[in-house]
């Protein structure tokens, strides 16, 4: 089982920038919400679920808008952690704490503010918990008589998210009329996977994007990753799409959260971090396609 570590899971930087949506509440979660900047209605729904530092953060907020933007998607990004959320300022103290330059005075405490925010937020937001969360929130859009629960519905979820976003592809994860919360689902750098029972779960398209730096999930699991999905692919799932009905990418170099969290003064890291989005981006507009609902038809 891969873990999380504490550098890797709270190291990166803020973006610049302001976030354009509104904030509301939907399915009983206060949900950040953007939606395409053109009048043309949207052609399905994202819901991402975000890095341990939350649904408030602008790194998350303006990846919303830009997945609304280039997929022409509504976007959802409720607060799934219920408020328990790493604080902005671990990114600094885990700056402190990995800096070479800084002396071992400077960095006790950092450290102890890491591990007092570390430990709360692992127990608070474990699977137990947060798993029915999650799940209740997308079986509510998927079985509500809104137009968007028609929509194609997407899972994007990041580091502490990437979990969700995999079993949310299960197929047990459906609603009481048995109709599955996802019809797709990407993540980039997940944490916390059981390997390799999570991804023999999957049964819904499934992209991941996954950097080769990464010590929460190392090469053993992208490995491991890679040949369950290729043998998915291969046996299919009797619906004609069985070809690239799953994906891994790898990204050379990429650390944990590069995704979301990169330095927007390194040119490489800003590269790295397009390489997740327009992924992404292509494999919501591929779904879309091939789903037949782009525009508010029904979801299968």
């Amino acid at each position: 089982m891969a873990t999380l570590p504490c550098e890797d899971c709270a190291t990166g930087h803020l973006h610049k920038g302001h976030p354009r949506g509104r904030v509301e509440t939907l399915h009983g979660l206060p949900t950040y919400v953007t939606e395409p900047p053109s009048d043309a209605p949207p052609k399905g729904l994202v819901v991402m679920i975000p890095d341990a530092f939350g649904w408030e953060t602008p790194n998350s907020r303006l990846l919303c808008d830009t997945y609304a933007e280039r997929a022409g998607v509504l976007v959802y990004l409720p607060e799934f952690q219920d408020g328990h959320h790493l604080p902005l300022s671990l990114m600094t103290d885990m700056g402190t704490m990995t800096s070479g330059e800084n002396s071992m005075l400077k960095k006790i405490p950092s450290a102890l503010r890491v591990a007092y925010n570390m430990a709360p937020f692992l127990y608070l937001t474990r699977p137990s918990v947060t798993t029915p969360r999650v799940q209740s929130f997308f079986a509510s859009l998927r079985s509500s008589s809104s137009s968007v629960s028609s929509f194609p519905v997407f899972a994007a979820g990041f580091c502490w998210g990437g979990l969700y976003a995999i079993t949310l592809t299960h197929s047990t994860s459906i609603t009481t009329e048995g109709k599955p919360l996802v019809d797709a689902a990407f993540t980039a750098h997940p944490s916390n996977l059981s390997l390799p029972g999570d991804i023999e779960k999957v049964e819904r398209p499934l992209s991941v994007c996954q950097g080769t730096q990464d010590f929460v999930l190392d090469m053993k699991g992208v490995k491991q990753i890679e040949q369950v999905l290729e043998k998915k692919n291969q046996v299919g799932a009797g619906d004609g799409t069985a070809n690239g009905r799953h994906e891994i990418q790898i990204v050379e170099g990429a650390k944990h959260g590069f995704a979301v969290r990169g330095n927007p003064d390194d040119e490489l890291e800003m590269g790295q971090a397009q390489r997740a989005e327009d992924q992404a981006v292509a494999w919501f507009k591929r779904w879309i396609a091939e789903t037949g609902m782009g525009g508010g038809g029904k979801a299968s």
